[in-house]
């Protein structure tokens, strides 16, 4: 909810009273680097500052005075809002590289702020005002005195800097011993210190502002996460091993369409950064056909991170987002990461599940796994009226639109409830609010395209991809979740066809992202769509005919043995009832009553797999007229187009050839996958004559 200004302006100085008593009468000299470690350590932070009480109530004043301006004239009705967003950026600016950053986060959330803001905002990703070349050189000059300064290393170098942000900024050059464009990016100088202020200061205000709002989060923790990435930012070194660990992630899965800028090692330091120049432009400026594409691709991408390798690009703002000439996405910056546990990453896994799967009764328990009902208040998620209102709210989240997009009377009366009951029962844990940040910008930029953009749904490749490949038993519980729903028959589970339908949409969805893409103004022959169909039906039928099997096979052979074993038992008494029609008993068809008793038997017992029924038929018989329903259009749209002549019907086998894999290629699955429904078949077969017998 918002803060009044007056409240804003009194946290801030009951901070600033409480900074300035805590640091007591340290001595106030100068601001020195040398004293802080190169990674995040707020005791660290704490002993620094308090040797310089006098620049932290200073920064305190600088904080309070530069933000008044801006929250004084939210109060008037008279400026123009254009106005205020253009002081709200000046501020941000004024205050340094840490409300930069903050100003960053919002500036692609169409969702929560109009658009007069986010237009001046955007400009804080790439027009930050840079700081002078002059220092920039003396830091290369510095970093690279070994290698003969700048001009050992450059045969040029951009006059000024071709991007400017919070904690750098780019230059375009040419090396000196290659002739190969690259990349080169040069920190601020002084900037640990400045982010340690103010992070220290930050440290001290959100106590404060979390008993104030009554918020179970932990914002100190919360504050710890967020700068621990932050100062690592700072670490060169480590952004160009990031790149380099994601390219070949991308790699190894085959997803050949995403990239990133590969660095020149030999020439990064810890403030020094090059790599590659690439050429491309900004996704969100692109006109060309395949950027809806490409966002989608990014999600991917972002889901591949998050929940398999592990490692979390943490700041995909739009200047980081680019369409390569050659038609890949290029993911730029890889200063701020995050690491994802494996049991979160398979809590998060459940989560997605269950949304897509609209199971809303169960993520009120994947919220406290996930850790955002604090434990103390878990027995919340047992009464029905929260779980009714929970399902509700991601009800409507998952239609998409963002916050806009929410009902808010519907949610109100329900949040209302929860509320009223149980009072604040959430928490933002730690660990997720560099996930929350990163897919909250994938969503903003989303938006941007489609005002109804759900990031729920665009969730659904990488997502089908993970539950058909994954063999886990938490990905199994999940799999087992979205494709199986109550039947008509009291305790019977049945496949939901149309579920997998879409599962098998989204997972070919996933194979054409992850093929190459056009590069800049090629438009593809009918050959390339032919070859990228070819590379989309091998994947498909390598995952189901796999030699080593999977759950997913496991499914669909269980599922097919049900269905033969049924619908064949289902035409064999049809035929009866057509020969004798419908009145007598089968074996009155055959001669078989004037055989003696002995021989009768086993002649019953022979034909006893035919005549048995078993307890799930209703069952199977709903699944097969689903089946049915979704292929009849496909199938009346093939009846009535069919081949004209012999010519027509060798061009559309020639063209099948093509799509289709060899037999050396898929038969050894195959002869698996026979092997493994014939052994489905035998035990669906003595388990029916068993519940006969019973």
């Amino acid at each position: 909810l918002p803060l009044s200004t007056a409240t804003i302006a009194a946290i801030v100085t009951v901070s600033g009273f409480s900074a300035v008593k805590k640091l007591g009468s340290g001595a106030s000299g100068g601001v020195g680097e040398d004293e802080l470690p190169s990674y995040y350590d707020p005791v660290a932070a704490e002993k620094w500052a308090s040797y310089r009480s006098g620049l932290v109530a200073k920064r305190i004043f600088e904080i309070v005075a530069g933000s008044a301006k801006f929250l004084l004239s939210l109060k008037s009705e008279s400026m123009p809002d254009e106005r205020k967003a253009v002081q709200l950026r000046e501020t941000l600016q004024a205050l340094g590289p840490t409300f930069v950053k903050a100003g960053q986060a919002l500036s692609i959330r169409v969702d929560l702020l109009p658009e007069v803001y986010l237009k001046e905002l955007r400009k804080l990703q790439d027009a930050v005002p840079p700081f002078p070349t002059e220092q920039a050189l003396e830091i290369l000059n510095e970093e690279f005195a070994s290698k003969g300064g700048v001009r050992g290393v450059f045969e040029t170098i951009s006059p000024e800097p071709v991007a400017s942000a919070s904690l750098g900024q780019v230059y375009r050059g040419k090396l000196k011993a290659s002739g190969q464009e690259v990349a080169i990016k040069v920190q601020r100088p002084d900037i640990l210190p400045s982010i340690t202020m103010d992070m220290h200061i930050l440290r001290i205000i959100a106590p404060i502002f979390q008993k104030y709002k009554n918020l179970n989060s932990d914002l100190v923790a919360l504050l710890d996460q967020w700068g621990s990435r932050f100062v690592a930012e700072l670490d060169y070194k480590r952004e160009a091993e990031n790149g380099k660990e994601f390219i070949e992630a991308m790699k190894a899965r085959k997803i050949t369409s995403v990239t990133s800028a590969t660095p020149v090692d030999e020439l990064c330091t810890n403030k020094i950064l090059v790599t590659e120049w690439i050429y491309g432009e900004r996704l969100e400026l692109s006109e060309a056909k395949d950027v809806a594409k490409l966002c989608g691709l990014a999600l991917t991408a972002y889901l591949t991170m998050l929940l398999d390798t592990g490692v979390l690009h943490a700041d995909p703002h739009p200047g980081n987002l680019l369409r390569t000439d050659d038609g890949q996405l290029c993911i730029l910056d890889w200063g701020l990461t995050t690491e994802i546990p494996s049991e979160k990453q398979y809590a998060i896994i459940d989560y997605i599940a269950h949304l897509v799967a609209e199971d809303y009764v169960e993520i009120p328990k994947d919220l406290v796994s996930l850790g955002f009902i604090p434990k103390g208040k878990a027995t919340a998620v047992d009464d029905q009226g929260v779980v009714r209102a929970l399902s509700k709210v991601f009800r409507n989240l998952a239609k998409g639109g963002g916050a806009k997009g929410i009902n808010v009377a519907d949610v109100a009366a329900e949040v209302q409830y929860i509320q009223t009951k149980y009072g604040n029962i959430f928490q933002i844990p730690p660990y997720f609010a560099y996930i929350l940040r990163a897919f909250s910008v994938l969503e903003g930029i989303g938006l941007q395209n489609d005002a109804k953009y759900a990031i729920v749904q665009e969730c659904y490749p990488y997502i089908a991809r993970r539950l058909f490949s994954d063999n886990s038993p938490r990905v199994k519980s999940a799999l087992r979740a979205i494709m199986y729903e109550p039947s008509s028959v009291d305790g019977q589970m049945k496949l939901n066809v149309r579920r997998f339908q879409k599962l098998a949409n989204a997972f070919r969805t996933y194979n054409e992202q992850s093929i190459s893409l056009m590069p800049k103004g090629y438009e593809p022959s009918e050959e390339d769509n032919s070859e990228a169909q070819a590379v989309i039906v091998k994947e498909g039928l390598e995952l189901i005919f796999s030699v080593e099997g999977n759950y997913l096979q496991e499914m669909l052979v269980r599922e097919a043995a049900r269905t033969v074993d049924t619908l064949g038992r289902e035409v064999f008494r049809q035929g009866i009832d057509l020969v004798t029609g419908g009145r007598a008993q089968p074996e009155l068809v055959f001669p078989f009553n004037t055989l003696d008793k002995d021989l009768q038997k086993q002649v019953e017992f022979l034909f006893s797999p035919i005549a048995a029924k078993s307890e799930d038929d209703e069952v199977v018989l709903e699944t097969a007229q689903a089946v049915w329903e979704i292929l009849q259009p496909e199938l009346n749209r093939l009846l009535q187009s069919p081949p004209t002549d012999v010519s027509d019907m060798a061009k559309r086998g020639s063209q099948a050839s093509k799509l289709l894999p060899g037999f050396d290629e898929v038969g050894p699955g195959l002869l698996a996958t026979g092997l493994r429904f014939n052994a489905a078949l035998f035990e669906r077969v003595t388990t029916r004559i068993g519940y006969n017998e019973k």
